[in-house]
């Protein structure tokens, strides 16, 4: 009697898409590569064709050419005509619709994915993940019975229970009322790390994207306008006509250092420069994103006293973009000088923040690049997110 086959451990591989595709009005393009255990979020105005591009990647959609491929495998490969039906390009696909089997109990719907797993490759374990998303007092019930959130989770259990080679999230948590998103972005925010898979995330809302994405790429009318480092993009002011228009700011990393429980305030380390944020629900020593509006920083020559701004980071100006011409305001960006001691500042490239500012002031303070400046904002000007 033979041995049964052993699990066979199989690497996780980057996802690599390179499409031509076209939706009503609309000829899109583009081309991005995500690493195993990396978010790529897919950023723009609505009818970009964000979705699109998604959904042909996964087989969803018909491309008019371009290549899909894990590694050096193609799914998808309009010259050698190699053209995989969705359920063998194995990417995992969750949406805000769930697209749960309304017949089946949630534990026929996670087993389900289970046997969609090939063998004798498995991925994470049936207890495993069910456990992870509390789901086992719910596997007798019919999808009809549970909430929206419940639902997501079901879904996205039954999506890593079928072993993919990448994840494919579409606005997963759309279909969830807001109040009940927090918990659900935790854990998915969980899952990069998790899976060790390549994950691509599209969102109309920001705060999941912040919170998510290690690069994005910027698609405006089919066509990529920018990508790269999540940070680098989600702060460039220029490109806020295709983010969040009136919001665009900066958003940058740091560390929790202190909690006062007194003021319910948070400190957060950021180039070695402390930055107070309302109280914050992350332990000391946790990485988080913090996103600042351009247009709630003032700039000033040096520290000043007696102002409700509690935050005064010492920085260095690095360009000035005016509106035009003629334009009313102009964004300036501040590099943020880095504290190695007490009182010891030196210039730590890469930490770069931004200033909305009327082209008046800019003017009148006679600003240029290369100039020291402090940059002031208050702490209830900051959103504070986790940071995976």
């Amino acid at each position: 009697m033979s041995a049964s086959p052993k699990p066979v451990k199989v690497l996780p591989l980057p996802l690599s898409v390179e499409l031509r595709l076209q939706q009503p009005g609309l000829d899109i393009q583009a081309q991005f590569r995500v690493l195993p255990g990396r978010v790529c979020a897919i950023v723009g105005r609505g009818g970009a064709g964000k979705s699109a591009l998604l959904k042909a990647a996964a087989g969803l959609h018909p491309a008019l050419g371009g290549r899909v491929a894990l590694g050096n495998q193609a799914i998808y490969d309009s010259v050698a005509r190699v053209n995989l039906p969705p359920h063998q390009r194995r990417l995992a696909w969750l949406d805000s619709q769930a697209h749960l089997f309304p017949h089946l109990s949630v534990q026929s719907n996670l087993e389900y994915g289970l046997a969609r797993a090939p063998k004798p490759v498995h991925g994470p374990g049936f207890d495993a993940v069910t456990q992870w998303l509390d789901l086992r007092s719910l596997f007798k019930a019919r999808p009809s019975r549970l909430t929206p959130a419940q639902r997501f989770k079901v879904a996205l259990g039954r999506a890593l229970l079928s072993a993919p080679r990448a994840i494919l999230l579409d606005d997963p948590l759309g279909g969830v009322p807001e109040h009940d998103q927090p918990p659900l972005l935790d854990l998915l925010a969980q899952v990069p790390a998790r899976s060790k898979l390549p994950v691509v995330l599209i969102s109309p809302r920001m705060n999941e994207v912040i919170r998510m994405a290690d690069d994005v790429i910027v698609l405006h009318e089919g066509r990529m306008t920018s990508g790269g480092i999540a940070t680098q993009i989600l702060s460039d002011v220029s490109l806020s006509t295709f983010l969040e228009g009136a919001n665009a700011g900066s958003v940058i990393e740091g560390e929790v250092k202190r909690h006062d429980i007194e003021w319910l305030l948070s400190e957060v380390d950021v180039a070695g420069q402390r930055v107070t944020v309302p109280a914050a629900l992350h332990a000391v020593g946790r990485k988080v994103r913090l996103k600042v509006r351009a247009r709630d920083i003032s700039l000033h020559r040096d520290l000043i006293e007696g102002s409700s701004a509690s935050n005064q980071l010492r920085g260095r100006i690095t360009q000035i973009m005016l509106a035009g011409e003629n334009g009313s305001y102009g964004a300036v960006g501040i590099e943020l000088d880095h504290l190695r001691d007490a009182g010891d500042f030196s210039i730590q490239p890469g930490v770069q923040i931004w200033a909305l500012l009327t082209r008046k002031s800019i003017q009148q303070m006679d600003l240029a690049p290369g100039q020291p400046c402090v940059a002031s904002f208050k702490a209830m000007s900051v959103a504070v997110s986790g940071w995976r």
